[in-house]
């Protein structure tokens, strides 16, 4: 997997988020704090820590056990996200609020894609000769308290380290030489997305998200598959 990304800013915040790419590239994690900048990074080292020895047939113990409706590899991606969910509730929210984490981990292996994630960013794919299509969308609290055009300040709906439990969007699909991904953190999607035939390009939709919504932050990631 080959990651082009981008972090747009206004006078509104939407914090860049952290990522790890593996040297082989089969691992992305991504994670974004809205607390202090070091939460994401220790959700991102708990994440990594879990996948790669669970991938390498090491011997893991989990608090979290297999569900049996998902692949191998969905569960690794699931279970890391708790394990991280778990270490920032107790370690820096037991007591009140002062972490919060969105994260994404993305795993291939061979011709299989799978993805876990908690807020954003949204998860879409780009098959070849076929429209975008969402895999897993996540969901940005200010376009529902919005009651006019005027755009809001970004406000995640969901993050990890808040509750002892978290809703963890996973799945898997199959991939084929050509396929596109497309990470998206903001809450409006550009049309030019939607309306796309051939590949996309990712300087492009840049553009279009920006004229669409001049003053709304964002992050944009775009994943080849070859």
């Amino acid at each position: 997997m080959r990651l082009q990304e981008r972090s747009y800013s206004t006078k509104m915040m939407r914090p860049k988020p952290l990522i790890h790419s593996e040297d082989d590239g089969s691992l992305i994690v991504i994670t974004t704090s809205w607390g202090q900048p070091e939460h994401a990074g220790v959700a991102q080292e708990e994440i990594v820590k879990y996948v790669n020895a669970a991938k390498s047939d090491v011997e893991v113990t989990s608090p979290f056990e297999f569900l049996s409706c998902l692949t191998d590899e969905v569960n690794y991606l699931r279970i890391s996200l708790l394990i991280a969910n778990d270490i920032l509730y107790r370690g820096e929210n037991k007591s009140g609020y002062h972490a919060g984490v969105e994260a994404l981990v993305l795993f291939q292996r061979d011709l299989q894609l799978a993805w876990a994630h908690v807020g954003f960013p949204s998860v879409l794919i780009k098959k070849r000769d076929r429209g975008v299509q969402p895999l897993s969308v996540g969901a940005d609290l200010s376009a529902e308290l919005s009651s006019s055009r005027a755009d809001l300040a970004p406000l995640p709906a969901q993050m990890m380290g808040i509750d002892p439990t978290c809703n963890i969007h996973c799945g898997h699909t199959k991939l084929s030489e050509g396929d596109q991904v497309i990470l998206i953190s903001s809450n409006k999607i550009s049309s030019a997305l939607w309306l796309s035939e051939s590949a996309i390009d990712f300087n492009t939709v840049t553009k279009s998200m920006i004229q669409d919504s001049p003053d709304s932050p964002f992050w944009l990631g775009l994943i080849q598959f070859e």
